[in-house]
């Protein structure tokens, strides 16, 4: 008997994900299965109103083949996304009947309605393409009894339960070309360079991006670092290249230790406010223009790493994920995460295994003396990721 399948995206872009959401559709249709898609993300199940049928078309839809028939060829999710978690919501995330009150400032656990909506629409199981929050949410409602299988998608490969997932090989890819295009622009102008590619919480990317890119240096967000000392190896990194200039790649979430230049941060952050520059590359910048007396170019690519081309790894995953979910569901099984381990190739494993906590010992991987990864890291790369 056919099921009717809920399908959500959620959190940041991948290469790959909407490939693995065709793939998801056509396999569910193909075995008489219907597929709602869920827009939005968790905010979609958020925002429909069991007692609204005004908000269900907003925020739900019958996935068919013919809709879906190019999606593959796009960047982003088809579906949309958001990065609400419905156990921890922000009362402005959350729709007008949904809060307790007008001036309602705690945290919302949504749980209760995104289980009625679910319920609402019928679902006979919740598939989940996304990251940390989204899949953690879903392993929640798995053991609280709602059917959820769950699929590993993030560019910075840092999902427990999964040795990799979906869109991290496209990431790198685009990465490093973009890297070794700002460098011709650095060499020409003889400047330095900082680059801010992925990773708020994970520097295993940017470790790799820097390190296939041959950049000077890299920062990353699990070891804060001293201004100073970086300046000085960037000075020296300059004045040491034929060509005059020097690269500095860096994690988007990484940070300045606050003891080493308290009075300096808290000057510049006002500033770069006041200039409309957000983020923790723009602050950095700032803060080495100051001590090394010379404009330094300043390029994000946080965003662009998530959009171009899938590669044929990504490709390969995308299919084999969203093979394995239909399966899944054909087999009646859930609470399970699609997974691809070196040891074991494509397997599932518990949902629940999206919430262990990562255990790295940072000083196998980066020399925080240096600012630099240690060749270890291409073994993480080979083999298995960092918390594994």
């Amino acid at each position: 008997m056919g099921k009717r399948i809920g399908l959500l995206t959620g959190e940041g872009d991948a290469p790959g994900l909407n490939f693995c959401l065709k793939t998801i559709v056509h396999g569910a249709i193909d075995r008489g299965h219907e597929v709602v898609g869920i827009r939005k993300g968790w905010q979609g199940l958020i925002y429909y109103d069991p007692d609204e049928p005004v908000t269900h078309a907003d925020n739900a839809m019958i996935m068919t083949k013919p809709k879906v028939r190019t999606i593959d060829q796009l960047a982003g999710s088809y579906l949309h996304s958001s990065r609400i978690d419905p156990g921890n919501c922000h009362p402005q995330e959350a729709p007008p009947f949904l809060r307790v009150s007008a001036t309602q400032d705690q945290p919302l656990d949504l749980t209760n309605h995104i289980k009625r909506a679910i319920e609402h629409l019928q679902l006979d199981v919740l598939i989940v393409l996304g990251a940390n929050t989204s899949l953690k949410y879903g392993a929640r409602l798995s053991q609280e009894g709602i059917p959820v299988i769950g699929i590993p998608k993030s560019v910075h490969n840092d999902i427990s339960g999964t040795t990799y997932s979906l869109g991290f090989s496209s990431a790198l890819r685009r990465g490093v070309n973009f890297v070794n295009e700002i460098r011709d622009i650095a060499a020409s102008r003889e400047e330095i360079a900082v680059i801010a590619v992925l990773g708020h919480d994970s520097g295993l990317a940017t470790m790799l991006i820097a390190s296939f890119a041959n950049a000077d240096r890299t920062l990353i967000p699990e070891v804060p670092f001293n201004p100073q000392p970086l300046a000085e190896h960037l000075i020296e990194d300059k004045r040491k290249n034929p060509s005059n200039y020097a690269i500095l790649v860096m994690s988007e979430g990484s940070r300045i230790d606050p003891t080493t230049a308290p009075e300096e941060i808290a000057r510049l952050s006002a500033d770069i406010v006041v200039a409309g520059q957000r983020g923790s590359g723009a602050m950095t910048t700032r803060v080495l223009e100051d001590i090394v007396g010379e404009h330094i170019l300043y390029q994000p690519l946080s965003y662009l790493t998530r959009t171009g081309d899938t590669d044929g790894w990504d490709l390969v995953t995308a299919t084999n994920f969203g093979i394995m979910a239909v399966d899944l569901i054909a087999n009646n099984t859930t609470g399970r995460l699609v997974s691809y381990r070196v040891e074991d190739g494509y397997i599932d494993v518990p949902l629940a295994e999206v919430t262990s906590p990562a255990v790295v010992n940072m000083a196998d991987f980066y020399d925080a003396n240096n600012y630099a990864p240690k060749s270890t890291i291409f073994t993480v790369a080979a083999r298995r990721t960092l918390g594994l």
